[in-house]
């Protein structure tokens, strides 16, 4: 009895010393979630500076873009012009991280309408901070695209050509923003873009007037189509290229409506420009995409790896998928194109006169 006594006593003094420690599967999983949650927190917060450099700095090269435009010197816009489109942006770029991205577009682009119509600068200041954000969007969108390659290739309850449209929506969506938005720009705003405009506007009618530009089908064809081509091959630019080929031809529009009866401009615009700008607004599209698809080639270069050659050439595989999403929307751009040119040779002028009767 008395040495069980002892025994027990040992033990339990033993217990005091060592105590032992049993760790629960409960417990075990509230540490690792608590450290996902860091991590992401930590993924989180860096996303969230990026998107706030991003658009920071396509508000700085927007406005100093539009500054050269229109012939205006750096250093005059760069003490309160410049500081306040800034200003707007990163408030507009705050509400968006927040999720109210849809509310504030709205209120954004209601003030740029009421602003308008009482000094078009303030007005400026908050489209130029709505492009910023939107694109700035737009490119979140595509890289974190679900339906990508990237990240499934699941699509067997859809149809091919549906596929195609869940990849390359937010590609879509980026230049029809760019293009609309500079349309309007070169619209409301043409003392500011005329100088960089005019001249190709007053060259194409020139050349109209002259007989070098033929309104035949083949020769409206081979010039769009090759405008078309451009912006697909500035894709290798990383979208340089691509992106202001859309935005000079947004304006070109634009600036061309302003100086023209709208009436007018839209009856011999509209029966052709319909497919026409839809091709071009692809184009830019598919430029992004092989931008996209050169990036996603890139990233697959891994240095420090074990598995690095089976890494790259399945970033490959995914590159040269997205490549023919390219080849799927040149072929939708050259049937829009040749419609486009037929219209155009043949039936704009009938149908825009027509139409201007009817108005009369």
């Amino acid at each position: 009895m008395n040495n069980e006594t002892e025994n027990n006593s040992q033990e339990t003094t033993l217990n005091e010393k060592h105590p032992i420690i049993v760790l629960s599967n409960q417990h075990i999983t509230e540490k690792i979630d608590k450290k996902e949650d860091t991590i992401n927190y930590s993924i989180k917060k860096d996303s969230h500076i990026l998107f706030y450099l991003a658009t920071t700095v396509l508000t700085i090269l927007l406005y100093s873009y539009c500054a050269f435009a229109s012939n205006v010197a750096l250093i005059e816009i760069i003490d309160l012009e410049l500081p306040l489109a800034i200003l707007f942006t990163l408030i507009l770029t705050e509400c968006s991280i927040q999720g109210y991205s849809k509310i504030s577009y709205v209120i954004y682009v209601v003030l740029s309408c009421i602003l308008y119509m009482i000094n078009p600068t303030y007005a400026f200041f908050f489209v130029i901070a709505l492009i910023s954000n939107l694109i700035t969007k737009s490119i979140e969108k595509i890289y974190f695209n679900k339906n990508d390659f990237r990240f499934s290739d699941d699509f067997s309850s859809k149809t091919i050509f549906k596929k195609h449209i869940l990849r390359v929506k937010y590609h879509l969506f980026l230049s029809f923003v760019l293009f609309v938005i500079f349309l309007l720009l070169g619209y409301f705003y043409p003392t500011v873009f005329q100088s960089l405009v005019l001249p190709t506007i007053q060259g194409m009618s020139e050349g109209v007037q002259n007989g070098t530009v033929k309104l035949e089908t083949v020769p409206l064809f081979i010039n769009n189509f090759s405008v078309a081509l451009n912006m697909i091959y500035g894709g290798f630019l990383l979208s340089t290229a691509t992106t202001y080929s859309l935005i000079f031809n947004a304006l070109v529009v634009g600036v061309t409506a302003c100086t023209m009866d709208l009436g007018y401009f839209l009856s011999y615009t509209l029966p052709h420009g319909i497919f026409e700008l839809t091709a071009i607004i692809i184009a830019g599209a598919a430029g992004f995409r092989v931008s996209e698809s050169i990036l996603t080639i890139f990233s697959g270069i891994k240095l420090n790896c074990d598995n690095k050659g089976e890494i790259f050439a399945k970033h490959v595989e995914i590159g040269y998928k997205m490549l023919f999403d390219v080849l799927i929307m040149l072929v939708i751009i050259i049937v829009l194109l040749i419609i486009a040119a037929y219209i155009e040779a043949n039936l704009t002028i009938p149908l825009g006169q027509t139409l201007m009767n009817n108005v009369i």
